[in-house]
């Protein structure tokens, strides 16, 4: 998986969290700086945003709170967590994993599936 495909696949869910975000909510506008950070870095330090906690983790982490507060559109949380999905995928398929990449993306996708 090549690396700049990563990177759009990021720079998506950037755009989303741009559009969807509060920025005058502080955690909605840390999400933003916090990816635009790592897609204005080198490969290796995207690389290594792609597997942090930041990303994946659990409370706090983009995967688990962006866009879910009252500022929030749940059609952006949705938007957000399609992306993330396929960015879960790709990860796995290139071998760049947290050890939550694979639980978020299956969530994800699962209520995807069932319209949650």
């Amino acid at each position: 998986m090549p690396i700049d495909a990563l990177r759009a696949k990021l720079s998506e869910l950037l755009a989303v969290l741009r559009t969807n975000g509060n920025q005058d909510d502080r955690y909605d506008r840390f999400c933003t700086d916090q990816v635009a950070r790592a897609l204005a870095g080198d490969d290796r330090s995207l690389r290594e945003y792609l597997i942090s906690n930041d990303l994946w983790g659990g409370a706090g982490s983009i995967a688990d709170q962006a866009l879910v507060g009252t500022a929030a559109s749940r059609e952006g949380r949705k938007k957000a967590e399609a992306i993330l999905a396929d960015l879960g995928e790709m990860q796995m398929a290139a071998g760049l994993l947290n050890v939550r990449t694979e639980m978020w993306t299956s969530a994800f996708r699962k209520w995807q599936r069932g319209g949650i």
